[in-house]
């Protein structure tokens, strides 16, 4: 090879470089161009995975409060009528495979309308949240406490051994409501009426003995008030009425 021609390919081999060079550089910037797209892109997988995260999340949040609100009286926080006859239901099951008692109080307030009427539906409000706070401290761990309608409430205790265990209950209850309530510089004095039906004594299903608990505290609101009755203490010469009575909740 004679010194022209080595010049020419020494010259084409230097062309040949400059271009893998420029290539090769080229090929930097778009790798790095890419790795920069990458990691864009998996920042952005990162914020919406936890913003998926977060919406699950307050959707969780969402449905335990409507379960929540669909379960509890607004105004007591106490549960209401809806979810105490479903645990009325399973109470009673409870007690059909333990072999046990159980008892179902119908309560229903004396003078409560005068409160409203003197003082305001907001004083009455709050009254009826005094009034919850009361019955759950009477009941304690040994029951559950129901709203079931304006200034009506339901208690249902299990594993009852006697009688008496349930009388205990009707006369702490009494004993708690002969205290007056103070309220926003109001003193208000009530009462409670108390109908008391027994399982099984009294009937084994759930709508029958919560209407028979509620024919007994309309028995001692219409001789009385500020007491409380057990439906099997009805005389049996009432049986026609107490008939009547249900058909008309029917």
């Amino acid at each position: 090879m004679n010194i022209s021609e080595y010049k020419r390919r020494l010259a084409q081999l230097e062309r040949e470089n400059r271009i893998l060079k420029q290539k090769l550089t080229r090929s930097e910037i778009n790798r790095a161009m890419l790795e920069e797209m990458i990691e864009t892109h998996l920042n952005t997988l990162k914020t919406r995975n936890t913003e998926l995260e977060q919406s699950r999340e307050l959707i969780r949040q969402s449905e335990a409060r409507y379960r929540e609100l669909a379960h509890r009286d607004t105004l007591t926080r106490l549960p209401n009528r809806a979810f105490f006859l479903e645990y009325l239901v399973q109470g009673l099951s409870r007690a059909r495979c333990t072999n046990t008692c159980a008892a179902l109080f119908f309560i229903d307030l004396d003078r409560f309308k005068p409160v409203n009427d003197n003082y305001g539906h907001e004083v009455g409000d709050m009254l009826l949240g005094q009034i919850a706070q009361r019955l759950q401290t009477c009941v304690q761990n040994n029951g559950i406490v129901a709203r079931i309608g304006g200034d009506e409430f339901a208690i249902l205790i299990e594993n009852l051994n006697i009688r008496d265990n349930a009388i205990c209950t009707a006369n702490r209850i009494l004993n708690m409501f002969s205290k007056p309530f103070f309220i926003s510089g109001y003193t208000c004095q009530i009462g409670v009426s108390i109908g008391i039906s027994l399982y099984p004594t009294d009937d084994s299903d759930p709508e029958k003995l919560l209407q028979k608990a509620d024919y007994a505290m309309y028995n001692v609101k219409k001789t009385s008030c500020n007491n409380y009755r057990f439906y099997c203490d009805i005389s049996q010469r009432e049986s026609i009425h107490i008939n009547s009575y249900y058909d008309h909740l029917l």
